[in-house]
């Protein structure tokens, strides 16, 4: 039998005593961090989100293009606005702005300063527009040459009598062999083309290799050299300085002579036209009469600077020295003064080919070959080679001559016409532009001695003994 105290209680477990004495601290340190967030003013951000707001700054850009010349008025401003929304990650918003514009570099002509000036209105040109501008602004004057038919090359009775006159007039030693790869004569058609009037002259040449840049005689033309300068030969008349070309006045208008056949294409192409074709050199040189000089079919040594008579200075003249010696087109220096390349490749059998077509349109010589073709003679021959039939070649490099050996050789430009119906056709007849023009000697004339010859070598032709060979002018 257990016994107890009287009025005693049942004993219980004190755990929630404890929670409830805990739980009070906890809800008052609760109510302490509500009323600082409170206080902060950010409690909605944790119940509602706010979207960011998007903010709009606007950036003025003015852009005016740069003038040197105070004559040219100011052009309008270009206002350009540029809008920057915002964006969660600063790190991408870019903002690509343009450079301010830079006046365009002026243009090295030798004596002429040319500046490309860039238009407020519209892009800037490119350096290659500027460059053609520059060149196109000293280029040589040019004449219409009507398209037509017309017989190119010559005729033994012809060559028979240049030979006589070689020989017992001017006292030189030529062969009829000189003048095989010109014949047979035979029809040919050209269209309508403009031809400078002079030969390019050193200061044109001098300006060209200046907007080419330095060093670029050496291998800019198409990676073939343009011209010697005196740093490279002691016979050469053009100075480099290692930055500029330059040439001395006396010599500014002669033909730029010592030119390579692709510092000659080059030129021309840098004007923005080209070499003649060899037919488009004779229709320009004979026009479709048949003439011998480019002034009639008599030699005047007064009309054309060759080596004769033999008293006559060395070298070339200024540019357009004998206009009575012109062609019925106006065309100067087409007989001497310096020996001028066409575009044609060089065969010695190429007429005989012409001659077995039907039809003879535009002819541009053949597809390939070892020379280039010359026309014209120099001032370095004597009167033979300087009739408007008569071919000549040479490399168009040097090849393994020495430049001094090109010292007769120059050239002038050709291009389409801008709208053939100006030119019109060939109906005039050159012949009554004011000289009398004799007759020619028949074709059928037979030559002294004559013997069936086979074309001489370039090289091997000599044009008397008292000058070089035939290749050299």
């Amino acid at each position: 039998m257990s016994y107890r105290k009287i009025g005693g209680r049942r004993s219980r477990s004190a755990a929630w005593q404890w929670g409830f004495i805990g739980f009070l601290p906890g809800l008052f340190c609760g109510l302490i961090i509500m009323i600082a967030v409170i206080a902060q003013g950010s409690l909605l951000e944790y119940i509602v989100p706010i979207p960011t707001p998007q903010v709009v700054t606007n950036v003025e850009y003015i852009v005016l293009s740069p003038t040197t010349d105070a004559s040219i008025p100011t052009p309008t401003p270009l206002r350009e606005v540029i809008v920057i929304t915002a964006t969660p990650d600063p790190a991408a918003a870019v903002i690509d702005e343009a450079p301010p514009a830079s006046p365009a570099p002026a243009v090295s002509l030798g004596s002429v300063a040319v500046t490309a000036m860039p238009s407020a209105t519209s892009a800037p040109a490119s350096a290659a527009n500027q460059i053609a501008a520059a060149l196109q602004a000293i280029r040589s004057l040019t004449v219409s040459i009507p398209g037509g038919a017309f017989n190119m090359g010559t005729t033994p009775g012809e060559v028979a009598q240049a030979v006589e006159e070689c020989t017992t007039r001017d006292g030189g030693s030529c062969l009829a062999a000189y003048s095989e790869d010109s014949y047979p004569a035979h029809p040919v058609t050209v269209d309508s083309f403009v031809i400078e009037i002079t030969e390019v002259t050193f200061s044109q040449y001098v300006a060209f290799l200046n907007v080419q840049g330095p060093s670029s005689h050496l291998s800019g033309c198409a990676g073939f050299p343009c011209i010697h300068t005196r740093n490279e030969s002691t016979d050469a008349v053009i100075t480099f300085d290692s930055a500029n070309y330059s040439i001395v006045d006396t010599l500014a208008q002669h033909p730029a002579y010592g030119v390579t056949w692709y510092g000659a294409r080059e030129y021309c192409e840098a004007v923005g036209r080209r070499l003649p074709t060899e037919a488009e050199w004779e229709r320009a040189a004979r026009g479709d009469d048949g003439r011998i000089y480019p002034w009639g079919n008599v030699w005047d040594n007064a009309l054309a600077k060759t080596n004769r008579p033999l008293d006559t200075p060395p070298g070339p003249f200024p540019v357009g020295s004998y206009p009575l010696g012109a062609s019925p087109y106006g065309v100067t220096d087409l007989a001497g003064n310096a020996a001028e390349w066409v575009s044609d490749w060089y065969n010695e059998r190429y007429y005989a080919q012409l001659a077995a077509q039907t039809t003879v349109l535009n002819p541009t010589g053949p597809v390939a070959g070892l020379q280039k073709v010359l026309r014209g003679g120099s001032w370095n021959s004597v009167p033979f080679f300087s009739r408007t039939v008569h071919r000549q070649s040479s490399d168009p490099s040097w090849g393994s001559e020495d430049s001094n050996a090109k010292r007769w050789i120059g050239f002038r430009c050709a291009a389409d016409p801008p709208n053939d119906a100006v030119i019109g056709s060939s109906g005039q007849n050159p012949a009554t532009l004011g000289l009398d023009v004799p007759p020619a000697p028949p074709q059928n004339t037979s030559l002294p001695n004559a013997q069936p010859t086979q074309p001489p070598p370039p090289e091997a032709r000599q044009s008397d003994q008292t000058t070089t060979s035939n290749s050299a002018g």
